[in-house]
Formats: structure tokens, sequence, C-alpha cells
């Protein structure tokens, strides 16, 4: 039996499937989305402009392309919405023709419409009267197949004939950049393209200015392009390219200019000669263009006047020419520097000062020699007395001053001196006279007071030794004392490399003399004499944790008895009254401050200076009558405030009036 519920049943299930047939449909739009290409025809002649408009129903990225290439700048595409797209060929030629495609793009795929564009040109293509086709001025452009069309009138009768002309050519040869120039190097690389054209399609062959490399040269599959790399000097020229078929042959001619950056060779690196000899050497330089060359002293960047060429030519040689020479070739690509050393003899010491010196030596300084174009390597001193023929010598590295040792003391020398590089030794200088001293004791120790340094019962105090007496200092001896009559000194003995002074358990609150001396192998010095003072040392009496902690608690307890006795005595509260209620008795509390005021017309009786604060004790009145006629009224002490206070007992007011 057919019931509601299986109606309801198919209804759900009919409407789920109109849905899903809905759905598909909907998706169906949106993946197969239309590419439709509008134009003006397929035929256009040459030299013409031609507008393709590409519109799709949906929206997404639209792009052209030609032959299954994509279109190049040449053509003018512009976007005009999300949908559509226009492509523009400005002035037409035969090359144009071919096969356009409108490509359209978005995330349900890819679509996409094409449309072919025959370019033609007036006039070139006769029919002749007997209906045969003729073609003048044939170009490559109109290779490909014709169809004949025969028909018969008033019949539905034709035939057709496919006749495919082929177009052969003479080869061309197009290179757009005839001359090229590079810098010759291990990273330079050079591509030559020749473009050819010819029907058939021409063979490739080059000619090169050298020998093939094959390290180097490279041909790409169609031999259209050569690419030389690591160029070198040697691949300058031209190369030529020749193509060639079977209707005959063209060529063209690129030139490679290669600079190439200087290279410097000198005859000769170093040359060592005496003083008055000719030097000369030969700079020989490469590159191109050929290079410049010139000599300059290296040291002092001076141009040297005698070149002849590229030949560096000193005559009479002296000490002052010994050194570096530089021969520096340039051209447009570079520049290039080679270094000669010329060696001869060190100048003879004209500048210099002799003094005596120290434990019977004498010092030349000042020292300045010219090291003839190598480094001094030593110096040869030699003394002598006047009265002596014979020279005595000693060698000694260039250290300054230089030092003669081991003289003897108070006596007079003659003294010269030489120098010597690596290769040669220089004349001697002229004689000097020089008197040595003797041995001494030290000059007194310098005492820095100022820079004494007191801490607690102890001083340090900096010592400098100015003078040794051309002796080292064995010690010093320190002595002090306090400055009072009958005190004794005492008396301490220090190495001699101190700097420091260091006394220690000395007297507070006490002056002190102190004297230094400075002791070497001849003798002492005259002392150096100090006075200083060791103050009174200052208590500062010093609180650990647990002093401050007893400090915090006395202040509190002091508070909390301070506000008792304030609390007693205002209000009769606190601890202090319950002490005194205990040991007196409450009544002592209870008598303080109770004045009758005999004059009160209302015969009123108050505790004077006590305020009723909140939870007394309720007044109590006395009957009518009582006390003569007269009414009175009493208040009871304040409750307690303590757990420990008893709250006092109210006085009989019969009683007390």
């Amino acid at each position: 039996m057919y019931s509601i519920t299986d109606f309801c049943k198919e209804m759900t299930a009919a409407m789920i499937i109109l849905r899903l047939c809905v759905l598909l449909l909907i998706c169906s739009r949106l993946t197969d989305a239309k590419v439709d290409i509008i134009t003006n025809g397929p035929d256009v002649l040459i030299g013409t402009d031609v507008l393709l408009l590409c519109k799709v129903d949906a929206e997404g990225d639209i792009i052209w392309l030609k032959d299954e290439e994509e279109c190049e700048d040449l053509y003018l595409v512009k976007k005009v919405d999300e949908s559509s797209s226009k492509l523009t060929l400005k002035n037409v030629q035969l090359g144009d023709s071919g096969v356009y495609t409108c490509k359209f793009d978005n995330d349900h795929g890819t679509r996409k419409n094409s449309y072919q564009i025959y370019v033609y040109r007036r006039g070139h293509l006769k029919i002749l009267s007997d209906k045969s086709l003729q073609i003048v001025g044939i170009q490559q452009e109109d290779r490909g197949n014709y169809t004949c069309e025969g028909r018969i009138k008033g019949r539905p009768i034709s035939k057709t004939l496919q006749i495919s002309v082929v177009v052969n050519e003479p080869p061309t040869v197009l290179i757009h950049q005839e001359r090229k120039s590079v810098f010759a190097g291990p990273n330079t690389s050079v591509s030559i393209i020749c473009q050819v054209k010819g029907e058939p399609t021409p063979n490739i062959t080059w000619i090169t200015p050298s020998p093939f490399d094959n390290s180097r040269y490279k041909y790409n599959s169609d031999r259209s392009e050569l690419i030389i790399s690591a160029v070198t000097r040697s691949d300058f020229g031209e190369y030529v390219c020749t193509a060639t078929n079977k209707i005959g042959e063209n060529s063209a001619i690129f030139i490679l200019d290669v600079s190439e950056r200087p290279t410097v060779v000198l005859d000769k690196s170093r040359l060592t000669i005496i003083p008055g000899e000719t030097a000369s050497v030969v700079c020989n330089a490469t590159g191109h263009p050929s290079p410049t060359t010139q000599w300059i002293r290296k040291i002092t960047k001076e141009k040297m006047s005698r070149v002849e060429g590229s030949e560096l030519i000193l005559e009479n040689v002296m000490p002052s020419d010994g050194g570096l020479y530089s021969c520096i070739a340039s051209n447009t690509a570079g520049t290039a520097t080679e270094d000669f050393q010329l060696i001869t003899w060190p100048g003879t010491p004209t500048k210099f000062s002799v003094s005596p010196g120290p434990s019977s030596s004498v010092l030349i300084q000042s020292v300045s020699v010219q090291d003839g174009g190598s480094p001094i390597a030593q110096y040869i001193l030699q003394w002598k007395k006047p009265s002596e023929d014979n020279w005595s010598q000693s060698i000694v590295k260039p250290s300054y001053p230089l030092v003669i040792k081991a003289l003897e003391p108070y006596t007079e020398y003659l003294v010269r001196f030489a120098a010597k590089n690596t290769h040669y030794q220089g004349n001697f200088s002229a004689e000097r006279k020089v008197v040595t001293l003797s041995q001494r004791e030290p000059n007194n120790p310098v005492l820095s007071l100022s820079e004494k340094k007191l801490e607690k019962n102890s001083v340090s105090i900096p010592i400098k030794q100015q003078n040794d007496g051309d002796s080292p200092i064995l010690h010093y001896i320190v002595r002090y004392r306090v400055n009072k009559e009958n005190e004794e000194w005492k008396e301490n003995e220090l190495p001699g490399n101190s700097s420091k002074i260091h006394l220690h358990g000395l007297q507070y609150n006490s002056d002190y003399q102190m004297e230094v001396f400075a002791v070497n192998h001849n003798g002492s010095s005259s002392p150096d004499k100090v006075n200083f003072t060791v103050p009174q040392p200052v208590y500062q009496p010093s609180v650990g944790k647990g002093g401050v902690v007893g400090i915090v608690m006395v202040i509190f307890l002091v508070l909390m008895l301070s506000v008792d006795a304030f609390c007693c005595y205002t209000n009769h509260c606190g601890l202090l009254n319950f002490l005194a209620r205990k040991l007196l008795g409450h009544k002592v509390a209870e008598s303080k401050g109770i004045d009758e005021e005999a004059n009160n017309s209302s015969g009123d009786v108050k505790l004077s200076g006590i305020a009723i604060p909140q939870g007394s004790i309720p007044k109590l009145q006395v009957p009518s009558g009582a006390g003569n006629g007269v009414h009175s009224e009493v208040t009871c002490d304040k409750a307690p405030l303590t757990k420990f206070e008893k709250k006092p007992e109210c006085a009989d007011p019969t009683a007390e009036a």
C-alpha cells in the first residue's frame, strides 16, 4: 500500500537528484568556458593593420600565440578586461602570415581558439586568359600548396588539383654586429652569430684567423653560432661565415678586435756594482694596443730622466742611487709594473754624534747612512788612543745608539765607524775625539709622597731611581722612626728592582721620619727623606642583623607603652589601667575627675573629662522624690578594652546623692 511516507521519500530523492544535476550543469559551464576570436577576415593585404579580439564567457588570464609561440614585442597586445583581450598587427608583412591562438587560463583549466591569417601582395598573382595562375616576382613567402578547382556549369560536379610550389632561393648571410672589441683574459668569451636564409637550407662554414682550437672554439647544432672562450690576443682578426646551397653561396665578415693588457719583462731584475760604474736595464713591454713605458724611483715616485726608449741608464753610480726602480707599461687595457733593484756600497756616515756613556763606554747616536739599495746588516766600530797606531774594532747589529764598551775610564779615544749592507761595506766616517767617564755611586732615589697609600697602620710609598751611577742598584736601605727624641731607627732592606716601599705595624696617631738610600757596587747614595703621619683610626661600630632586630623591638615596645599610657590616662583603658586596678583597686580609677557643680539648677552630677563612648553602661535614674526632690544621674565608667578588665560596679545613686 502506497503511503505518505513513501511519497515523501521519493520526493526527497528527486530533489537530491535535481540539485546534483544543477551542480553538474554549473560545473560544466565553469570548466567549458567558450573562447571566440573576432576579426575582419583571414585574407589581409600587405601593409595594412589587423585587429583580433578574443572574448571568453568567464574570467581568467589571456595570452596570444603565433604558430604556438608567444607573440613578440612587435605585436601590440592589450587587455580589455578580465574576459577579453585584443591583438593588433601593425603594417603586416608576408612574414606575419600564420596561425594566431588565444589561450585562456583560470582555476578550472585551459581553453584556446585559433585563427589563420593570410597576408598577400596585390598584383603579383595573376589569372591568365587560359585560367592558368601566374606568380609575378615570386618570393619565399609564395611557396606552398595551390588548389585548382574545375566545375561544370549548371551541374554540381567539380574536381580539384593540388599543386605544390617550391621556391628555391640563393643563400643570404647577415651578421648583426660586424665588429667587436674585447679584453683578452681567461674569463672573456665571445659569441659570433651568423644568420642565414636560403632554400634549400644552406650549409654553413667558417674561416678563422688562427688555427681552429677545439678546446676553446665551439659551434651550435647548425653551426650558425661560434663561441670562443678564454680569448687570447691570437684570436683577433677576421671571421668569415659562408652559406652554400645548390643555388649559390654568400659570405659575411666579422672582425674581432682583442685588446691585451701589458706584460713587462726586464732583462735583469737586480744589479750589484761599485760606485763610479754605469748601470743599465731594458724594459720589454708587450700588449695591444702597444703600451707606453716609463721609469720611476719606487720610493720617491720620481720620474727618471736618464731613459733611452725603454732602457734605464745610470751613469757614475753613487750610494744614493741604490734602491728600487719601477718600469710601468700602460695601454687602454690596463697597466703592468716590474721592479729593478740596484745595489752598491753604503754611504759614508756624515751625520752622527759621539758622547761618553755609562760604565766607561762611548755612544754613537743620530746615525744617518744611505744603505746603497740594500738594508744595513751591521756596523764596524773602531777606536784607539791618540798615541796608538792600530785600531781596535767590534761589529754590531744596527741597534741605536751604537755602543763601544769596556774602555778605560777618564781616557781620550779616537772613534770612527762604517756601515755594511748585504753585499758591500762602505767607507769609514771621519774620526771623532771623546773622553770616557768612570763608574760612581747612584743618585739618591726619589720618593713620591703625594702617591702614598695609608691603610690602617700600614703605609705604601712609590720609589723611583733616576740614575744608577752606571752600575746596577743592588738594594735599597730604608730607615724610619717615630718623630720623637731618643726614638731608635728601624731599618729594612729592599731589592734593587723594588718600585714601592711597604711599612707595616706602625703606631696610630704618630708622626714618622723616613730615609731611603740606593746602593750599587760603588757605594751608597745620599738619602731621600720624607715625613708622614699615621692618624688615629675612626671607630665605626657595626650593627648586625640581630642588633637591627633588637632596635626594632625596643622601638615597638616603647610605642606600645606610650599608646597604652595615653589610653589609661584619657579613657581608663589598656594594660596599665588593668594592672592598676589589680594592684590598687578599681576605685582609684573611678575617683579621677569627679566634680560637683553646686550652682547647677538641674542638680546633675557629671564625670568631668570622660566622654561617654559607644558601648558604655546606660544611665540609671533615681526614683522621683529622692534626695530632697532633686533628680540626679550617674554615668558608670567605660567598658574595659581588654578581656582581663572587669566592668566597674555602678555606685548606689541614692548613697551618692
